[in-house]
């Protein structure tokens, strides 16, 4: 009963195929290190059982990672390949990440711009294809180095066409299993129902590529072809039953007092860190119960990991996002299928060494310069370079750093031009200069930033000089956190001497800075003194013509538009008019639809518009009186009547028309006749005017305008009022349409 209760049959057959992919990525990985092949094996088993029996991630699958082979290619070579030593940096990092877990660094990867990390890979994924490139010739690097140059003829006389052949056969197997799953995806959506069983088909391509070429090659040896790869080019994996010893490598603790140990181990745990937690939240987002793993725990997980794997003659592990999205994909539900996949690497060194060790390490090679191809595609670059140079320089700095130094190195080169990035928007960013067309005129508004540093004084002082006399000035604070005592300095400077040029300062959410040294922002106790900034007033409004009002509205309109619209300070505008009355210069006749919110279309403030909601913006008695109230009385020189696209009212006068309802019967809304009824005339007189009558979205349209321009005759005909107003010019009246697609309106 508890063994089912922990054990699900998918994490059996999802830990078998992690097995099958891991197995030859840890012989690849091990070669690409510089390091004996079993040490990639036994940091397999180590990450699978160990890290997978410790960590909080059910999906998450350890072991050793592509991303480290230039790290410990780099340490051996400082250490002159004496890889106990390297063991020993191994150790120390495992408890360095231990240590980052007690100190809750778990969270720190997410300071750690993507670019950087993508450089990060790419600079790998190069590494791995300059290293085994030779290799994948049955070469040495180290002939490569010395004769590269000066004599290209000793490089030809000892590649070996074997290992040539198989290499080049293995990459072509791995495209050819890519361009095959494509296929099988393909065939998947198109015969789903008559083969469902296709979509549980896994075959890894590294794993078909060992094994043909294993395969290969043990044919060439029984026939005795010169294509035969030699013994010395093979996998070399201890008979652990035959000496027991050969299995693990001790760490050589005579090193513990070299700076190198404690350097090596901290550029270690720092990048292997990195990896496993961009990892993992990359596996938490594909898991389909969305749990959330515990960063801090998963880095106590792999320091034990780490420094057991040094104990005993491992490589570094990590979280390994191939392996891990293999496991995700093929159902697994559980820790176990990750533990499961370590058990099997431990099995195929205990019983199947002989069948390993006829791989060709060209073989293994192939696998890692398809790898280091992936890391580093042309894809990645053009990305990147699409997204612009603050991102695509950081990202060609941190690669071209590693290749040219290390990854810590190359790491801190992306953050630091990163940060002067960040450095050069702050200076940009954080004073933003605006010119608003406010219903009473310009006014300049200087926005700060969230954060105003000494950096951002020569921008101030720029802007600020740049105010001319007689204008208004708005130094608007509202979204800042910190400013500078400087600056704030500066700014009491400058109001102190704007009274002298006649400019008009308002200081806007400086009262919520905690530190404001004296500033304040500007009260407005006399309501007279803020008029002619937040609203419109009685003389403003008698200076406008109704032709100026509809300018006004049309401006709005195309900044709702342009989505640059002008700031307004809703609670003093509620407090002056509280204090001295409405004068708006225009009355809106418009739909109750909520897509059309009237004072947003045309992007003015409190106090400015008359707004009358009418469901079909149709006209009767109750709306004249409204609009002869507010234009005669209250002075208003425009009417606009605002039909819109997509209108309700209209598409169900059109139905309804079409099916030839009574509307005096229509008993789901008895009252909507007051408002279809009108809307009726519209339709009738588009459909005698159009020869081939459809019901379409260009009808619907020509309705919707008929019917604005209906509301406008009806105004005059029944109006006397408002129609004196308009032929004397004093008052205006027009029609538009707004677009609930795009907010633009259209008037007509």
């Amino acid at each position: 009963m508890f063994f089912s209760r922990w054990l699900e049959l998918k994490d059996l057959f999802s830990g078998l195929v992690v097995f099958l992919v891991a197995l030859p990525l840890c012989l690849g990985i091990a070669l690409a290190s510089g390091a004996p092949l079993m040490a990639g094996v036994i940091a397999g088993v180590i990450g699978g059982v160990v890290v997978g029996y410790l960590s909080g991630s059910q999906l998450s699958v350890s072991g050793p990672a592509a991303g480290l082979t230039a790290i410990v290619l780099t340490q051996l070579d400082k250490l002159q390949g004496h890889f106990p030593a390297f063991l020993l940096i191994l150790l120390v990092a495992g408890l360095f990440q231990i240590g980052f877990s007690l100190f809750r660094l778990g969270g720190f990867a997410n300071f750690v711009p993507s670019y950087v990390i993508l450089g990060l890979l790419a600079a790998i994924g190069m590494l791995l294809i300059f290293n085994q490139a030779p290799i994948l010739f049955g070469l040495e690097q180290e002939l490569i180095e010395k004769y590269w140059l000066q004599n290209t003829q000793v490089i030809w006389n000892n590649l070996e066409y074997g290992a040539t052949l198989i290499g080049m056969l293995c990459m072509l197997i791995m495209l050819i299993m890519l361009i095959m799953l494509i296929m099988l995806i393909m065939l998947i959506m198109v015969f789903w129902d008559r083969s469902p069983t296709l979509k549980k088909l896994q075959i890894p391509s590294a794993l078909v590529a060992v094994v043909v070429a294993a395969t290969i090659n043990y044919v060439w040896i029984y026939t005795n072809s010169i294509l035969a790869v030699d013994a010395t080019d093979l996998v070399k994996l201890p008979h652990v039953w035959n000496d027991m010893g050969q299995l693990f490598t001790w760490p050589d603790f005579s090193y513990w007092n070299q700076s190198i140990i404690y350097t090596g181990a901290l550029t270690l745990a720092i990048v292997a860190s990195l990896e496993t937690i961009l990892n993992l939240n990359a596996t938490d987002k594909m898991d389909p119960k969305k749990r959330i793993s515990p960063p801090n725990r998963e880095l106590i997980a792999q320091g034990v990991g780490n420094s057991l794997s040094g104990l005993v003659g491992g490589l570094p592990i990590t979280s390994v996002i191939v392996r891990s999205s293999v496991n995700v994909n093929n159902g697994a539900k559980t820790k176990f299928s990750a533990i499961f996949h370590g058990v099997l690497l431990l099995l195929s060194v205990l019983f199947l060494t002989p069948l390993i060790n006829l791989i060709p390490i060209s073989a293994l090679a192939a696998i890692l310069v398809l790898t280091g191809f992936k890391l580093a595609s042309p894809h990645l670059f053009k990305t990147l370079y699409q997204k612009g140079w603050k991102q695509f320089i950081p990202f060609l700095a941190t690669l071209i750093a590693i290749l040219m130094t290390d990854l810590l190195k190359g790491v801190l080169m992306g953050l630091v031009i990163g940060l002067i990035f960040i450095l050069i928007d702050h200076l940009r960013n954080g004073i933003k200069v605006n010119r608003e067309h406010h219903v009473h005129g310009m006014i300049t508004r200087i926005k700060l930033s969230e954060h105003i540093s000494f950096l951002n004084r020569h921008a101030l002082i720029k802007a600020l000089d740049k105010i001319t006399p007689h204008s208004t000035l708005i130094i608007d604070a509202s979204d800042t956190d910190v400013i500078d005592p400087d600056l704030q300095q500066l700014i009491e400077e400058f109001r102190g001497s704007a009274q002298q040029q006649q400019i008009h300062v308002k200081l806007v959410g400086f009262a919520a800075q905690q530190h404001s040294d004296g500033l304040s922002d500007s009260q407005c106790a006399d309501a007279s003194k803020c008029l002619d900034i937040e609203v419109t007033t009685k003389e403003l409004q008698q200076k406008y013509t109704p032709k100026q009002v509809l300018e006004i509205l049309k401006q709005g309109n195309q900044r709702f538009v342009n989505q640059t619209h002008v700031n307004h300070d809703f609670a003093l505008q509620i407090q002056v008019t509280a204090q001295t009355g409405q004068h708006p210069i225009a009355a809106v006749l418009g739909c109750m639809d909520s897509r059309a919110p009237t004072e947003r279309i045309f992007d003015v403030g409190i106090g400015d518009l008359f707004s009358l909601r009418m469901t079909g913006n149709v006209a009767g008695q109750k709306v004249l009186g409204s609009l002869e109230y507010a234009c005669k009385i209250k002075k208003a020189k425009l009417i606009v009547i605002l039909g819109h696209t997509d209108c309700g009212a209209v598409k169900t006068a059109c139905e309804l028309h079409e099916q030839g309802v009574d509307l005096t019967q229509f008993k789901e809304a008895p009252h909507a006749q007051y408002f279809l009824i009108p809307i009726m005339q519209a339709i009738e007189t588009v459909k005698h005017n159009r020869s081939n009558y459809m019901m379409t979205t260009d009808y619907v349209h020509a309705v919707t305008e008929l019917n604005v321009r209906n509301t406008i005759s009806y105004i005059l005909e029944h109006s006397t009022v408002l129609r004196d107003l308009i032929e004397s010019e004093e008052l205006g009246i027009v029609g538009g349409v707004y677009d609930v697609h795009t907010g633009k309106v259209h008037f007509i």
